[in-house]
């Protein structure tokens, strides 16, 4: 009866430290999505200077993701006369890397610039 406890007691351990992942994992796309409309938003003003979008989206990251959860993410910014358009690249590291492989994900954002 104890090896079963044990192993059924490991196995919920594990399940919930699969699903705790799962939800910083949620809870970062959410917050990178917010830094590029974040970012995007800042950098639509005609008058708005050449980095604005990177600025207030590195910004908004380092506020809400820091730490090894906020080292995946990369942002570019492309800013035409049109429009601007934000773009991520985001790898999470899984918490048990053996077991669960590292999520990939790409985000963008985009809006157009008044003429």
């Amino acid at each position: 009866m104890t090896v079963q406890y044990v192993a059924a007691t490991c196995f919920t351990l594990v399940l919930l430290l699969f699903v705790a992942n799962l939800l910083v994992d949620l809870y970062a796309r959410g917050v990178v999505r917010e830094a590029l409309d974040e970012g995007v938003r800042a950098a639509v003003p005609v008058d708005a200077a050449a980095g604005a979008c990177e600025t207030r989206a590195h910004e908004v990251l380092s506020g809400l993701l820091r730490g090894p959860a906020g080292a995946g993410v990369t942002v570019q910014c492309n800013v035409d006369a049109g429009a601007v358009h934000a773009h991520a690249t985001v790898t999470m590291r899984s918490w048990l890397p053996s077991l669960l492989p590292a999520w990939r994900f790409h985000a963008d954002a985009s809006a157009s610039r008044a003429t």
